[in-house]
């Protein structure tokens, strides 16, 4: 890992580097006082610069970082860098720049840094955590940087205080368990060497308390995946909550949600049933690199599928989609003329269970995003389509009020070029190689071209109150994939935890709901009233 990409640490509002981690550890991380550590990992080519902002971004940005009793930890994805090397002269600065950016491309392609990027994120950890600690874990493309290192910690514990050199072990014990499927201590030596390394080197039974995610997705470089096609389980994880994106369209951005062993659900899909009845809402797999996918084969030539024990139940998770394509949860589109954008809405959520679960903010700071930022008008900002060729001209949001008619939002590919598009559109055609589960647990390997389909949603998906708000103000927002079950017992459930909702119309109104009656239906008051799940923590602490 470059200069220009170590993670950003700060401890006591103090930057430090990871070499000074792991040489005074015992300033921070051994002196018996229990404190909260948060990572936060970016993802492919998002990174501190001129570029808008993702929301792990923002969301370091307010932290509390003069908190002695709070460290932060802010890694940029693969593929990005930040901060300009202010001492090379202008010839050294320009050849520095260029070469940094055909790596950053490079390896936004292919991943190769996404081994140095975990092994970073562990190692820091192992060098400043101790048994009282509550760790927590936030990605957006990095997303997959945290499920693996929750992963390594379930597998073969978190090293001891230094021994950060086993590290590399560890990671390659992790791997190796990984494409060999994940197996008992009785089918593999694999299970063996990681149960006799964490009792060993490792600290017994490390958990993570919060992890918190947008729009997890199943590939990391763009061509090439470095990916392990059973990072969809975890039982370290005392509380997940997952933001996901409904109208995301790319084969290479397919969700990857958490699977649970009471939460067994037929996906839909508007295109064929085949493909219905063999996907269910464990994973929608992984597409391996070309290495990865040769190892895969060989350990795996004499069966056609392969198993796993039950996966383990997660106590706290809750995962809901948001409307949007993955940068409209997760952030990195340009605000909109009314200066906001639609990821404000899966950030305010996620804000609000951070709140919950302990996470410190500078005094003010959410207060002050929040008005900069209204709710209203971030949930009817601009939302995208990558794949659209068609760039589209959205109409004006009314000042300081909701709209009277639905109006058209839809930006199309926005200020992304046709170019970008196209080169999109041809990874559309082409078959990858996929890992789906089916029902029985069984991973199968399919190759198919995604064509631009939308993804599939179980029918006991949840689906977050902005969808709902959009689909009544948004005249150009239909999302196809929206499974037509149980419509008012989700729109009940999203709304009923607010106050400011009579709970009596609320249910009535819920009643035989369909989305036909939620476009149509401009006589009820219950869409002039906003929710808003940050404003609740607002209201009760008028400091954050």
């Amino acid at each position: 890992m470059s200069s220009s990409e170590k993670p950003i640490i700060t401890i006591n509002g103090k930057e430090y580097s990871q070499e000074d981690i792991q040489q005074q550890t015992t300033q921070f991380g051994q002196n018996g006082t229990s404190k909260s550590i948060i990572l936060c990992f970016d993802g492919t080519e998002n990174e501190f610069g001129p570029k808008p902002f993702t929301n792990v971004l923002k969301l370091f940005r307010i932290l509390d970082r003069d908190d002695p009793n709070q460290i932060c930890y802010y890694q940029p994805g693969i593929g990005s860098s930040y901060g300009p090397d202010t001492d090379l002269s202008t010839a050294r600065g320009f050849t520095s720049t260029t070469l940094a950016k055909i790596s950053n491309r490079v390896d936004s392609f292919i991943a190769f840094t996404l081994e140095k990027h975990v092994m970073a994120a562990y190692s820091f950890l192992s060098a400043v955590y101790n048994p009282t600690d509550k760790i927590y874990l936030f990605g957006f493309r990095g997303s997959f940087t945290a499920r693996i290192i929750a992963g390594m910690m379930e597998l073969v514990g978190l090293v001891n205080y230094g021994l950060h050199d086993m590290t590399p072990l560890a990671w390659k014990i992790y791997t190796s368990w990984e494409y060999s499927g994940q197996p008992s201590e009785s089918q593999n030596k694999t299970m063996t060497m990681a149960t006799e390394f964490r009792k060993t080197f490792s600290r017994a039974n490390t958990r993570i308390y919060f992890m918190g995610l947008w729009d997890s997705v199943n590939s990391v470089g763009v061509l090439w995946d470095k990916m392990f096609p059973y990072t969809v389980r975890t039982s370290n994880v005392d509380h997940i909550r997952h933001a996901v994106s409904l109208d995301e369209r790319r084969a290479k951005f397919k969700q990857q949600l958490f699977a649970t062993t009471d939460s067994r659900s037929k996906l839909i899909t508007t295109n064929t049933s085949t493909t219905s009845s063999l996907i269910t809402n464990y994973s929608m797999a992984t597409l391996k690199s070309l290495s990865d996918l040769l190892k895969f084969a060989y350990e795996r030539i004499s069966n056609s599928t392969t198993t796993r024990g039950k996966a383990p139940i997660i106590e706290d998770l809750v995962e809901i989609y948001f409307p949007g394509n993955h940068g409209d949860v997760g952030g990195g589109w340009n605000v909109d003329p009314e200066n906001q954008v639609l990821s404000n809405i899966p950030l305010r959520w996620m804000l609000a269970q951070a709140i919950q679960f302990g996470v410190r903010f500078q005094k003010g700071s959410i207060g002050q995003w929040s008005q900069q930022n209204p709710c209203i008008t971030s949930f009817l900002s601009h939302h995208h389509d990558v794949l659209k060729y068609i760039n589209r001209c959205p109409e004006k949001l009314p000042e300081n009020s909701l709209p009277k008619v639905p109006l058209k939002r839809f930006a199309g590919r926005a200020e992304d070029s046709w170019i970008y598009t196209l080169l999109w559109w041809i990874l559309e055609l082409v078959p990858f190689l996929r890992l789906i589960e089916d029902n029985d647990g069984h991973w199968k390997r399919i190759f198919r071209p995604n064509l631009g389909n939308h993804r599939l949603i179980a029918d006991e998906c949840h689906l977050h109150w902005s969808i709902f708000y959009r689909l009544h103000y948004v005249y150009d927002y239909n999302p196809r994939n929206i499974p037509d079950f149980k419509v008012g017992e989700k729109f009940l459930n999203q709304l009923s935890q607010f106050k400011n909702f009579n709970s009596k119309e609320l249910k009535k109104y819920s009643e035989n709901l369909t989305m036909n009656k939620i476009k149509s239906d401009w006589t009820s008051d219950i869409w002039k009233k906003i929710p808003d799940e940050l404003q609740v923590h607002l209201d009760k602490n008028r400091n954050l």
